[in-house]
C-alpha cells in the first residue's frame, strides 16, 4: 500500500505535525492560514482513518497520546530527511548556474565590472563568483571554472581559447594628455611626465625601460615615477590624471572604448604572450553556464576589436 492510501490526505500529516509541535490547534491554524475548525476536522479525519486518538485533553491543556508521539517522531525524521534533500537539490541547482572566474583585480575592476549589468541582463539566471588575483594573471585555476591567464598550453582536463593578441599601450586620462602631450614628443618634455609603474614580477619583463626600447623611444630618465604594488592602483592613478600607465589591452580596452583613458603614445608594443581564456575540463565537457559566460566574453572582445581598429591602424605596432 502507498502512503497516500494510508492517510486521508498527505496534507493531513503536515497539519498534524504543526498541531503536535504547538499542542494548540489555533496556533497550527495560523501556520497554514486556515481556521481552527479546519485543523480540528483534518485531525479528526486522520484519527478516524488511523483508528486511534492522536491528542488528548488534560488539566494542562492538550497532549499527544502514545500513538500521537510515535507518529510525530516518525514524521519529524521523515520531514527532516526531505528538507535536507530539498536543500541539497537547491544547492545543486544553484551551483549548476554559478560560474567562478579567476581573474586579476585590475581586470575585474576596470574591464568586467562596467559590463556586469549587460551580462546580468542577458543571463539573469547565472551567478558569478570571483576569485581575484592581486598580481599577474598566472598560476593554477584553483577551484575556478574559468580564468584569464597568459600563455597557457592545452593539457589534460583543461581547455584553452587563445582569445586576445596582447598589446601594451601607454595610457592616460584625456586631461593628462591635454596638459602634458604624448610621451613620444621631443625629449625636452619628458621631465613633465609622471610614469606609473608596478612593483611586481611583471615589471621585470615589461618595465618602462623595456617598453621604451621596444618601441624605439628615448629613455625618459627625467620623468618622475609613481610606484604601486597592485596594477589596479596603477590604472586608477592614470584614470585620475596622475600619471601615464602601461596598459595591457585585455585590461584597458574598456576604458579606451569609453574614453576614460586615451593612448599616450602612437607607438604600441605587441606582447609575445597571448592572453587566454582557460576553462576546467576537456573540450566540450564544460557546463552550459560556463560556456555561456565564455562566449559572452569572446563576443565582448570581438566588439572591442572592431571599435578599437581605427586607433590600432593609426598606431605603429612594434
Amino acid at each position: 500500500m502507498t502512503l497516500r492510501s494510508k492517510v486521508p490526505s498527505t496534507g493531513s500529516l503536515f497539519v498534524f505535525d504543526a498541531a503536535a509541535r504547538h499542542l494548540n490547534f489555533t496556533h497550527a491554524a495560523r501556520e497554514f492560514n486556515v481556521t481552527q475548525p479546519a485543523v480540528s476536522r483534518a485531525i479528526r479525519a486522520l484519527e478516524q482513518h488511523l483508528g486511534c486518538p492522536l491528542f488528548e485533553r488534560n488539566h494542562a491543556g492538550m497532549a499527544l497520546t502514545d500513538q500521537g508521539r510515535f507518529l510525530h517522531k516518525a514524521l519529524q525524521g521523515g520531514f527532516s530527511q526531505i528538507e535536507t534533500a530539498l536543500d541539497e537539490l537547491r544547492r545543486s541547482l544553484a551551483e549548476e548556474q554559478t560560474v567562478s572566474l579567476s581573474i586579476t583585480s585590475a581586470y575585474a575592476l576596470h574591464w568586467l565590472m562596467p559590463r556586469l549589468p549587460r551580462l546580468k541582463a542577458l543571463m539573469p539566471d547565472i551567478a558569478l563568483r570571483f576569485e581575484l588575483i592581486h598580481g599577474e594573471p598566472e598560476g593554477p585555476l584553483g577551484s575556478a571554472d574559468l580564468a584569464i591567464r597568459y600563455a597557457w598550453e592545452p593539457g589534460a582536463g583543461i581547455t584553452v581559447w587563445p582569445a586576445i593578441d596582447e598589446l601594451v599601450i601607454p595610457v592616460c586620462s584625456p586631461q593628462y594628455l591635454a596638459r602634458h602631450g604624448y610621451i613620444d614628443a621631443p625629449a625636452a618634455q619628458a621631465r613633465t611626465h609622471s610614469l606609473g609603474e608596478l612593483t611586481a614580477k611583471l615589471w621585470e619583463r615589461e618595465s618602462w625601460e623595456v617598453f621604451l626600447e621596444a618601441v624605439q623611444l628615448a629613455p625618459m630618465n627625467e620623468a618622475s615615477r609613481l610606484a604601486f604594488s597592485d596594477y589596479g592602483l596603477v590604472l586608477q592613478a592614470a584614470l585620475k590624471g596622475q600619471c601615464v600607465a602601461l596598459g595591457w589591452w585585455h585590461v584597458v580596452a574598456g576604458a579606451l572604448e569609453s574614453g576614460e583613458l586615451v593612448p599616450a603614445s602612437r607607438r604600441f608594443q605587441r606582447e609575445t604572450e597571448t592572453c587566454c581564456f582557460v576553462a576546467r575540463g576537456d573540450s566540450g565537457a564544460q557546463r552550459e553556464a560556463v560556456l555561456r559566460v565564455l562566449n559572452w566574453l569572446l563576443d565582448e572582445y570581438a566588439l572591442l576589436e572592431d571599435s578599437f581598429r581605427p586607433v590600432r591602424e593609426a598606431a605603429t605596432i612594434y
